[in-house]
């Protein structure tokens, strides 16, 4: 914690200070920085290029404003990962399209500028270390891979064990045979009772049906009658009410 308090500043005074002096007097590195926007404007995608301002010094405002509140946070430790990665993403552009040595004749100015290369890369490395710095935390990786970790173990405990598995297939097992041989025992039972009672019941079948018989040939003839009766005094009512209903409705058209 007290390398932290200590590296973060240190880090971020670089950045503090020159974005200070470029939002104080941005004429002063407008000139170098001329050829570096145009470059990067040329380089870079149109959606990017149209961000960075085609005027030198309102750039060099704009870069040096990002330096002093990237370093800010960073000092302070204010979201500094991501602090770190801002910073970081405006040191790269900068440092190939600004400092790039190999393009130097003379060999004083080449020295010069591989002197600001490697300074820049050398900050760029501290910052990415900056960005995943997680203080001792579980990165987000970590956390991902614990997640699906205790997900798979809540799983395999809802889950049935081998042994309880097999332990319920046995008692399956056991019930359906039990089943079957209780059906297979009580089956041959029914079987027989059914057999040795068929021949009384087709007895009592023939007897009553030829009570039945009987009883109708011999009730037959009244139960005829009482039907024809009962059939001519009902219609003889049906009759008259259906002449009674015509008489009404001919009296309400009239």
């Amino acid at each position: 914690m007290i390398v932290r308090r200590l590296a973060r500043p240190m880090l971020s005074s670089i950045f503090v200070t020159a974005g200070f002096s470029s939002l104080r007097n941005p004429d002063h590195a407008a000139p170098a920085a001329a050829p570096v926007v145009d470059k990067l404007r040329s380089v870079l995608p149109r959606q990017v290029a149209s961000l960075i301002p085609a005027d030198p010094a309102t750039a060099v405002r704009v870069n040096g404003a990002v330096h002093v509140v990237g370093g800010l946070m960073l000092a302070t430790g204010k979201f500094p990962r991501v602090a770190s990665v801002v910073l970081a993403g405006t040191l790269l552009p900068t440092t190939l399209a600004g400092h790039a040595f190999w393009q130097e004749d003379d060999p004083a100015k080449r020295a010069q500028q591989q002197v600001h290369f490697f300074k820049n890369v050398s900050l760029v490395g501290g910052l990415l270390i900056a960005a995943v710095d997680t203080e001792g935390k579980p990165s987000a990786a970590w956390r991902s891979r614990a997640a699906a970790h205790r997900a798979g173990e809540a799983v395999s405990s809802a889950l049935p064990s081998s042994s309880e598995s097999a332990d319920t297939v046995s008692s399956l097992k056991e019930t359906v045979g039990n089943v079957a041989e209780a059906a297979k025992e009580h089956g041959a039972h029914l079987a027989a009772v059914a057999r040795e009672q068929a021949p009384v019941v087709a007895e009592a079948v023939r007897e009553r049906g030829e009570a039945v018989a009987e009883a109708a040939r011999e009730h037959g003839p009244v139960v005829a009658e009482a039907v024809r009766e009962r059939g001519s005094d009902v219609g003889r009512r049906a009759a008259k009410r259906a002449s009674r209903a015509a008489r009404q409705a001919r009296a309400q058209m009239a």
